[in-house]
This record gives structure tokens, sequence and C-alpha cells, in this order.
């Protein structure tokens, strides 16, 4: 049985805050990476195999360059590669990357009705700045957790950020709806006694979609219809 809709007015009746994740979240922004490696190798004169995407998308990303230059023994070093891959990511956020369709205006609403908004991300606080102000949407948040605040690092999986970002909110977590494309990342909230919603997206959970909405008190597959 499909997860109902999360209604602006049950929400607002619900809880006091939400707090919304960028990446396949908020932003149509999950394959820019495999952009970025088709881009970066193309540049090279090779191209992106499956084996080589199933690789570099679970390590981190000086693994993934170690690899990289290891694989198509290239001249460059595994920082070089790293500093152009976070140019090129850098520049897509300031220029490109664009909110799903409906999620600005359904955040613009719940601000309008009096909640407050946060956002939970492991992006860097340069991209985020970027690309929420080339969607005009900068002033919109009262709170802003990125990989910095974190000491570095984002283990979705356990609610670490959530709940630093709750308390940064000044709302405690049972009356906060987390929005989030990942069902690893959604249920590291829930361990932090947090409602969840679950917003599709076509790499975040596409394969898993059945389940994941299930695991959700809420599920959305586009903001419009919420």
């Amino acid at each position: 049985m499909a997860r109902p809709f999360p209604k602006k007015d049950e929400i607002i009746e619900k809880y006091n805050a939400v707090i919304i994740d960028l990446d396949g979240t908020l932003l149509d922004s999950m394959d820019l990476w495999n952009r970025v490696d088709i881009a970066f190798l193309a540049s090279r004169g090779f191209e992106v195999t499956q084996d080589y995407t199933d690789y570099v998308k679970r390590t981190t990303i000086r693994e993934a360059a170690e690899y990289t230059v290891e694989r198509f023994s290239l001249r460059e070093s595994p920082d070089d590669v790293m500093n152009e891959w976070n140019a090129m990511v850098s520049k897509a956020y300031k220029e490109e990357i664009v909110c799903k369709q409906g999620a600005a205006e359904y955040a613009v609403s719940l601000k309008e009705a009096g909640l407050k908004l946060g956002i939970a991300t492991a992006l860097i606080e340069e991209n985020v700045k970027a690309v929420l102000k080339f969607n005009s949407i900068e002033n919109l948040w009262d709170a802003i957790l990125t990989v910095g605040d974190m000491g570095g690092a984002v283990n979705k999986s356990r609610p670490d950020i959530y709940l630093k970002t709750a308390e940064a909110l000044g709302v405690d977590p049972s009356r906060i709806l987390v929005f989030e494309d990942v069902p690893e990342a959604a249920a590291g909230a829930r361990l932090g006694g947090f409602d969840t919603c679950a917003v599709y997206d076509r790499i975040g959970c596409g394969k898993c979609w059945d389940i994941f909405e299930q695991e959700c008190k809420y599920a959305l597959r586009s903001w419009e219809e919420s």
C-alpha cells in the first residue's frame, strides 16, 4: 500500500519544522558526478564503463581519483584529478543545478505558513551557497548543516547531522519531518526520532522505491503532487 503524500495542511498541523536533503531531494542533481566522469574521461579519450561507475560511486573521492589515475595511466596526480573534479562540480552547482519541479514552491509555502526550514547535506558549504543562490532560495532557510559542520565527513545512516540541524532550528526531533531520497539516510533520521518522507529519485532510490516508501511515514514521487 502506497504511503500518503505529505499534504501541506497536515504537515503544518503536525510539525514545527522540516529538514530537507539537497542532492536528489530538493535538487535534480544526482547524475552530476556521472556527467563529470563522462566529461573528464572523454577529454582524455576514454569512455565511462559500468564497472568504472560501480567502483567509484562506492568509494571516497580520493580513492576514486587514485583508481582513475592507475586504471587509465594518467600523468596527473590524484590531487590534480580531485581538483579538476571539484572545479567541474562547483561550476555546475553555481550555474546549472536546479531544484526539482515544485520543490522550491513547496518549501516556500511551508515557510510562509510559519514552519522552520533546515537543510542537512553532505555538500560543502561553498556549493550549498552557490546552488541556493542560483535557485534564488538562499534566504529561505533557518539552519543549514554541511559536511564542514560535521568535521569533514557525513554518515547519514546515523542521526548526527539531523540532530545537529534540529538543535540549530531549536525544535525537538519529534516535531520535525525529514525529506530524503536515499533509504539509508531516511533510516538514519528515524534513529534520531524524526518522522521521514521518502522523495523519489531515479538514482537515489529508483531501484528500491516500493520498499523505501513503506519504510517512511510519507512518500512523494513529485513535489508537485504534494
